[in-house]
């Protein structure tokens, strides 16, 4: 054969693979764009999906804020309750510590005048009467149960004003206290 017949054929087998080829190559590129839409649609689900659950999300954490902020200015509310009560349970400790001291400068002087007519007695000669010595409103040991038993178990000053709250002093002047009204 010929050298043109050749070069012919060899044309022809080109023109018929270029026909072809753009064939072939539109059904891929179907496939491809329909595989391409296919992950689209799937992809705008998904992210349809997320917008939903995000909305959710801000919805549960606006109401989660909104009831913080609830709880935070009731338990302000409280807090300020509390306080006033706290003032007044204040003043009121004050108030009884005053009275506390007023009844204590009371005792102090009474033990005094106590002191004195028992030593001025002792000095002095009996009268022919006998005098009327006052009797005591209330008990001392009646308002100090726990210090009278502890003084009775042999406990020591300082233990017994440990264990019941009171200066050594203080406790002293009670137990005085309470052996003079003894000696009444």
């Amino acid at each position: 054969m010929e050298p043109w017949v050749y070069i012919v054929l060899v044309g022809a087998v080109a023109i018929v693979y270029a026909l072809r080829l753009p064939a072939r190559a539109g059904r891929e590129d179907s496939e491809e764009k329909k595989s391409l839409k296919e992950t689209e649609a799937a992809l705008e689900l998904y992210m349809a999906d997320i917008e939903q659950e995000n909305s959710k999300l801000l919805q549960l954490v606006g109401s989660i804020k909104t009831q913080s902020q609830t709880n935070k200015t009731d338990l302000q509310e409280e807090i300020g309750v509390l306080r006033e009560q706290v003032g007044e349970l204040h003043k009121s400790l004050l108030l009884m510590d005053a009275r506390l001291t007023a009844e204590e400068k009371e005792r102090l002087q009474l033990a005094a005048a106590f002191t004195r007519e028992g030593s001025s007695a002792q000095t002095e000669k009996p009268p022919a009467e006998a005098p009327v010595k006052p009797k005591p409103v209330s008990s001392i040991k009646l308002r100090y149960p726990r210090l009278f038993e502890l003084h009775e178990q042999g406990k020591s000053i300082d233990s017994i004003a440990k264990t019941a709250g009171l200066q050594r002093g203080e406790v002293q002047l009670i137990l005085q206290l309470a052996q003079q009204e003894e000696s009444v």
